[in-house]
């Protein structure tokens, strides 16, 4: 009878002796992939369609702006100031956080990423924080692009630069600030929303209708209250309303309604007369309980 005795053989592992690049790489790692998924990079060609097209539309009134800039003084004739540029692309922003949102979150649910992202040296909080940067660096693309190439045309259409630059240098501010504030305000709801929805065509949804739908819910309940103190709760739920009042404070555009109720700008947030600096913790209020919300979700269920 043959003793068949087992053989070894050597296969040449090691262990690896590599720099250990550790927690802070990895979340660097994972925000770099997440802001070139948001452009579709790596992906299909309707996803860099879809980013780019409406980053695109995001730059029309400032391209405007500079074209009649460009055949009228700019002195004379304003086709849309820098604190009006964010209400006027608002649907834009809302469906790109809406699509964009249900990408970064949905793709790793769908494709169970999220067991590998946390085999490695990536804590929870750390995956959402990530999401929400990330979708917050793009979304500085429609949100901090277009003001700036908006005041660097406007000052070199001026008819005497020095001047120009002298009187309005003092908006690169509220421009910068305004960004980012509406821009991670923007990025943790729709992270949040989309991480509480399962399916991705479902977060898609739930995001944008969630916003529009408070931003009209609220604007009803102004108009039966006629901006009454009771709205106020209301308003400052609202993340659009939120984004709109904090905007118009860091420009210093708060519109002052007259005793005819008539206002020279957004009539919700001069009717109801708060002091600028509620709007601003109030924004910042939301970037910090929509990033919580959303931290605690993936804390308990995944």
């Amino acid at each position: 009878m043959t003793d068949s005795g087992g053989e070894i053989y050597d296969l040449g592992y090691r262990n690896y002796d590599g720099p250990r690049l550790g927690r802070s790489y990895a979340v660097r790692s994972l925000l770099t992939m997440s802001v070139r998924n948001t452009f579709g990079l790596g992906r299909g060609t309707m996803a860099k369609f879809l980013a780019f097209g409406l980053t695109l539309f995001a730059f029309i009134p400032a391209i405007a702006q500079l074209v009649i800039g460009a055949i009228v003084p700019v002195e004379d004739f304003t086709f849309v100031a820098p604190e009006e540029l964010f209400g006027s692309i608002q649907v834009i922003l809302v469906l790109f956080v809406a699509a964009m949102a249900s990408e970064l979150v949905g793709n790793d649910r769908r494709n169970n990423t999220l067991v590998l992202y946390f085999s490695r040296p990536i804590e929870k909080e750390d995956y959402v924080l990530a999401k929400i940067g990330a979708l917050t660096v793009a979304l500085l693309a429609l949100t901090l692009l277009p003001q700036l190439l908006l005041f660097l045309g406007n000052w070199m259409g001026a008819g005497d630069g020095s001047t120009w630059i002298g009187d309005n240098w003092n908006d690169l501010f509220p421009i910068v600030a305004a960004a980012l504030l509406v821009s991670g305000q923007l990025a943790s709801c729709g992270i949040l929303v989309a991480a509480l929805v399962t399916k991705r065509a479902f977060a898609l949804v739930s995001v944008l209708g969630g916003m529009l739908v408070s931003w009209i819910a609220t604007e009803i309940v102004v108009d039966l209250t006629d901006a009454g103190g009771g709205s106020v709760p209301v308003v400052l739920l609202s993340p659009l309303h939120v984004a709109r009042g904090a905007t118009l404070v860091l420009f210093g555009a708060v519109p002052e309604v007259s005793p005819f109720g008539e206002s020279g700008g957004d009539m919700t947030v001069g009717a109801l007369n708060l002091p600028g600096t509620v709007w601003i913790v109030a924004i910042v209020a939301h970037i910090a309980i929509f990033a919580g919300f959303a931290v605690r979700k993936y804390q308990r269920s995944v």
